[in-house]
């Protein structure tokens, strides 16, 4: 049995260790409290040490190696502290320490010693890494008499200590970004009350705050805000299922935005562009909700002042009369439709005739719907010119006037040509959705079309395959003849990847050297057998660029649905795994993911 230790040692420890924790729970600043760590473990009269000590802390900055710098010391020499000012991770005792996670021990100078300077004393050395998980926060070193052996008891104990240390610091951090963020919380909420119309309300829709901003615009004081509910400013102008979606809304967790017309104190009208941002509680029920306004007014009524213009022009506005049908258009209503007003009489079954017939049926229905139960009639839709045939979009717009009994009786709309603005919009699209070096699809696209695909194949139980593609020594290509040949590379490696696969699978480029193609429906495993063959083949042989020789290779992954996975991110992480077995098997090679299981 072992033989156990002194209790004045174990007392010892227990008193240190307390100390520490009270020197974490001072209010010093850090460099004064590392100092206090290093005052308090050099006291301990059990460990046989130098009274030399330091704590190195963890620098890191982006795009940088980590590395240990000197922040506290006792009694080390100015050779050590110049030397050992900032320490690699791997270089010296030290720097192993924190490269490893683990404790470095050496009883004399010897060759781990790579700061070294003349006339060093001899000693030895414990150097601790301070640890937050896998985190090196630091290096904790103590100097040794020349000699001392390793005493695991020193390193429990001085881990244990370390881990006060990490705690301490790990506290300090937390408690220096809660400040910077309280500090921006702060300066956020200064400006948003300088720019915006702020309220909070609770639960039930009653006021709790409400900034100098909404009282300017409101009309009201302060005090006569607080804990009335929002219905104080109700216009008229909106309807009861307006409100009503809006708490079914924000009721359900979800932001709302929109336009609202308020009603002033003294009985004058205001617009607000509005959001509205509800904060839930533990059981996940909104317990208050902040909104946030801006003074949309001025914009308004330009917008009506344009509505106006636009309609006293006649620029392609139609009126219809649902009390006769009779049908109106203006005379640019006849140019959209590509229409001789001599040869045309304006009616609603002409009108009709002009649409796409892939479009009618929703054009109908959004229609009838804006009239039974009024929906808006906003709608892109194409139609067909009637004199050169030719393709156009039109954005359409209509209001509808009803009698007392909520019936419509008449309708009033506009219509614009929109073509180049929705090619414009389709282009930017398109542009999102691939990949400007390779012209095949990005990123973005892949992973959405990976979800159409999978929508798809799990209603139709059918099989997609996964095949992800890392370029082999394409970074050399870049480094030895530059990017311009590599970027060339690419294009010709994405080309032929493309053309390996049908039109109905999806060659993307992720990034890089990277690739990945979607199989949709393949006849059978076979088949990613005989197109990843064939990309190798082709891949492997030598590229002329620029009258320069270029080899290179591919490493291909391949992971099934439903066979390996029946989700996008684990048939991404099961082909990953595949494909990184391939790498293992010398490169140029493919590999299923069932292979490597």
């Amino acid at each position: 049995m072992a033989k156990s230790e002194p209790i004045n040692q174990h007392e010892e420890n227990s008193r240190t260790l307390s100390r520490l924790f009270s020197i974490a729970s001072t209010s010093v600043d850090q460099n004064q409290m590392l100092h206090l760590f290093l005052d308090e473990l050099l006291s301990l009269s059990w460990l046989s040490l130098q009274p030399k000590a330091g704590i190195f802390l963890t620098i890191k900055r982006p795009g940088e190696k980590p590395v240990l710098k000197l922040e506290a010391q006792r009694n080390l020499d100015d050779s050590i502290i110049d030397g050992c000012a900032k320490i690699s991770f791997g270089e010296c005792l030290c720097g192993k320490a924190a490269s490893t996670g683990s404790p470095v021990h050496a009883s004399c100078i010897n060759e781990g010693h790579e700061k070294m300077y003349a006339d060093m004393p001899p000693h030895g050395h414990y150097s601790v890494p301070i640890l937050s998980g896998k985190h090196v926060l630091g290096v904790l070193v103590l100097y040794l008499p020349h000699g001392t052996e390793y005493n695991q008891k020193h390193v429990d104990f001085l881990t244990r200590c370390t881990s006060v240390l990490s705690l301490t610091l790990e506290l300090r951090d937390k408690e220096r970004k809660l400040l910077e963020v309280n500090r921006e919380l702060a300066f956020q909420k200064a400006t948003l009350d300088q720019h915006a119309i702020v309220s909070i309300a609770d639960a039930a829709g009653d006021i709790v705050y409400a900034n100098s901003k909404f009282c300017e615009i409101s009309g009201y004081h302060q005090e006569e805000l607080l804990h009335r509910n929002h219905r104080i400013l109700k216009s008229g102008e909106h309807s009861q299922a307006f409100y009503e979606k809006l708490w079914q809304t924000i009721g359900s967790g979800k932001v709302w935005h929109g336009e609202i017309k308020n009603r002033r104190k003294d009985g004058g009208y205001y617009w607000v562009n509005a959001t509205i941002v509800p904060f839930l509680n533990e059981a996940g029920r909104p317990f208050q909700y902040v909104a946030i306004r801006t003074d949309i007014t001025e914009q308004k009524k330009m917008q009506d002042d344009l509505s106006q213009a636009q309609k006293v022009a006649n620029i392609g506005s139609w009126s219809l009369n649902l009390t006769n049908n009779e049908l109106s258009w203006s005379d640019q209503i006849f140019n959209i439709f590509g229409i001789d007003q001599s040869e045309f009489e304006a009616s609603y079954e002409g009108f009709l005739s002009t649409i796409h017939p892939d479009d009618l049926d929703m054009v109908g229905q959004r229609y009838q719907q804006s009239l039974n139960n009024d929906m808006p009639y906003d709608i892109i839709h194409r139609i067909i010119r009637k004199d050169n045939k030719e393709v156009r979009w039109v954005h359409e717009v209509c209001a509808h006037q009803r009698d007392n009994n909520g019936n419509v009786i008449r309708s009033d709309g506009t219509v614009q040509d929109i073509t180049e603005r929705k090619l414009a919009q389709d282009e930017i699209q398109r542009l999102a959705m691939t990949d400007q070096l390779t012209g095949i699809a990005n990123r973005n696209q892949f992973h959405r079309r990976f979800d159409e695909i999978l929508k798809l194949a799990r209603r139709e139980k059918k099989v997609v395959i996964l095949m992800l593609l890392d370029l082999d020594r394409f970074k050399p290509v870049n480094d030895t003849f530059g990017h311009q040949v590599g970027d060339s590379l690419l294009k010709q490696a994405a080309a032929i990847l493309a053309k390996n696969c049908r039109d109905t699978d999806v060659v993307a480029r992720l990034g890089g050297d990277e690739f990945a193609i979607i199989l949709v429906h393949p006849d059978s495993r076979d088949r990613a057998s005989e197109i990843s063959e064939r990309i190798i083949s082709e891949l492997t042989k030598p590229f002329t660029i620029e009258n320069q020789q270029i080899n290179i290779g591919i490493s291909i992954g391949l992971a099934a649905y439903p066979a390996d996975a029946d989700n996008e991110d684990r048939l991404i992480n099961h082909a990953d795994k595949a494909l990184y077995k391939a790498k293992e098997a010398g490169r140029n090679t493919y590999r299923f993911y069932s292979e490597v299981l």
